[in-house]
C-alpha cells in the first residue's frame, strides 16, 4: 500500500503534486529499499576538494551501511576505499582528518593509502597474505570541486550524471575555492528525505528564518531557474552590483545574490560569487540522518567567523523544523496536501526518487526566464547550452 501511494505521489507535476505519504518517513522496509536502490546505486556526495586539499586529508562516511573513507593519496590521487579492516572487521577512520596510513585500531593492522595491507603485528608463526587482504576500493570522481563515491560499478559517469549543471558552476568559478571550513556533523531526528526536501526550498524562510536567511534572501524574492528529476537549481533575490558575502556580513550591504543547487540524493548547497555553503545529508535509521555541513571560499577573508557563526544559526533552525515535521509525520491519521508554486524543487526530489524506486521516467527538463542570466560565460558553458540532460 505505501509503495503504490509513493509511486502515484512522486510522478505528480507541478499543480497536482502533493505531500509524500506520511509512512514514507518512518517505515524500515521503504528506507531498505531506498538503500538499496539509491544509495547503493547512484553518486554519492562526500565533500568538496578544498576539504581534501592536502595529501592524506581523508574524509570518512556510512553509505547504505557500508563504511567508506575518501581520501587525497601521497601521490595526490583521489581514493575511495573500504573502511572496515580486513582482519576482523573494526571501523577505522572517522570524521575527517590526515593520515599518512590507516591504521586499524582494534590490532593495528596498518594499510596503505591505496587500500594494501603494509603491517600485521604480533602473527607470530602465521603468514598473513597481504596480497590478499587490501582494502576493496570504491569509484570516486569530483566535477565543479565536488566528491562524489559510488558503491556502483555500473554506475553513469560521474559527467553524464550532472550533464547541463556546468553553466550554473562556471560562472561562479567554483573551481578556484581552495578555502574550507570545518566540516561540522550533527545526528538529526528525522528521515533523511525531509531536510533534503527542507533545503531544497524558500518557501520557508519568513516562517523559520525570520531573522537569518530571510534578511538576505526572502521568500518573495526565491524563483526556480531550472530542474528536472535529476537535479534542481533555484535562486534568491539579486542585485545589480551583486555584494560579497563579506559585506552583507559586516553591515555593508542589505542583499547578496545566490544559487541554490540540489543533486540528489544528498547534495545541497547555496552558491555566492565568492563563496559556498554545502549539506550533505545520509540516512542513519528510518527517523534519523547524519547532516554534515561545510563552506569554502575563494579567499579567506575577515568574515569567516561570522559566516560560520551565521550558517550554525540557519541550521540549528532546520533541525528544529525539521525534527518538528518528523513528530507530526508519526500521525497514523493525518495526511499531507497540495504543494505550491515555491516548491517545484521538492516537486522535482520527489521525481528523482520515483525513477529511482519505481524506475518512473524523466518528465523532462522545466527552464525559467532566470536560467538565461547564468548561460553563455565561458567557452565551456557555451559548448553545453543547448545539451539536454542525460
Amino acid at each position: 500500500m505505501l509503495l503504490t501511494e509513493m509511486q502515484r505521489v512522486t510522478a505528480q507535476p507541478l499543480g497536482e503534486a502533493e505531500a509524500l505519504p506520511f509512512a514514507s518517513y518512518r517505515n524500515p522496509e521503504l528506507l531498505g529499499l531506498e538503500q538499496r536502490e539509491i544509495f547503493e546505486r547512484d553518486w554519492v556526495f562526500v565533500c568538496t576538494e578544498a576539504d581534501l586539499r592536502e595529501r592524506g586529508d581523508y574524509q570518512a562516511l556510512v553509505i547504505a551501511d557500508e563504511p567508506v573513507v575518501v581520501l587525497r593519496g601521497k601521490d595526490g590521487k583521489l581514493r575511495a576505499l573500504s573502511n572496515v579492516c580486513r582482519h576482523r572487521g573494526a571501523v577505522m577512520l572517522r570524521g575527517g582528518g590526515n593520515a599518512k596510513r590507516i591504521v586499524c585500531p582494534f590490532h593495528a593492522w596498518t594499510y596503505e593509502d591505496t587500500g594494501a595491507l603494509r603491517g600485521v603485528p604480533h602473527c607470530g608463526e602465521v603468514a598473513v597474505d597481504k596480497d590478499t587482504h587490501g582494502l576493496r576500493r570504491f569509484r570516486v570522481d569530483s566535477l565543479f570541486g565536488l566528491v562524489f563515491v559510488s558503491l556502483n560499478e555500473d554506475a553513469p559517469p560521474l559527467e553524464a550524471r550532472f550533464r547541463g549543471l556546468a553553466k550554473y558552476f562556471s560562472r561562479r568559478r567554483i573551481d578556484t575555492f581552495h578555502h574550507a571550513g570545518e566540516i561540522e556533523h550533527h545526528e538529526w531526528k528525522a528521515n533523511w528525505k525531509l531536510p533534503m526536501e527542507n533545503f531544497v526550498e524558500g518557501y520557508h524562510f519568513f516562517a523559520v528564518h525570520p531573522e537569518t536567511v530571510e534578511s538576505a534572501a526572502r521568500t518573495r524574492d526565491c524563483f526556480y531557474v531550472e530542474g528536472h528529476a535529476e537535479w534542481s537549481i533555484t535562486g534568491g533575490s539579486q542585485l545589480d552590483e551583486p555584494s560579497s558575502i563579506k559585506d552583507w556580513l559586516l553591515g555593508r550591504a542589505s542583499e547578496v545574490e545566490y544559487l541554490s543547487i540540489c543533486l540528489p540524493p544528498n547534495f545541497v548547497c547555496n552558491l555566492y560569487e565568492d563563496y559556498m555553503t554545502w549539506a550533505r545529508v545520509l540516512p542513519t535509521g528510518p527517523t534519523t540522518c547524519e547532516i554534515a555541513t561545510g563552506y569554502c571560499m575563494r579567499e579567506p577573508h575577515e568574515a569567516s567567523e561570522q559566516l560560520k557563526e551565521f550558517n550554525a544559526r540557519i541550521f540549528e533552525e532546520d533541525r528544529e523544523i525539521c525534527e518538528r515535521v518528523q513528530h507530526g509525520v508519526s500521525s497514523r491519521t493525518a495526511k499531507g496536501g497540495q504543494l505550491v508554486e515555491l516548491e517545484r524543487a521538492v516537486v522535482d526530489f520527489h521525481q528523482y526518487l520515483g525513477s529511482r524506486l519505481f524506475g518512473e521516467g524523466s518528465k523532462g527538463v522545466f527552464r525559467t526566464e532566470h536560467a538565461g542570466r547564468f548561460e553563455g560565460l565561458t567557452a565551456r558553458v557555451g559548448a553545453e547550452s543547448g545539451e539536454s540532460p542525460a
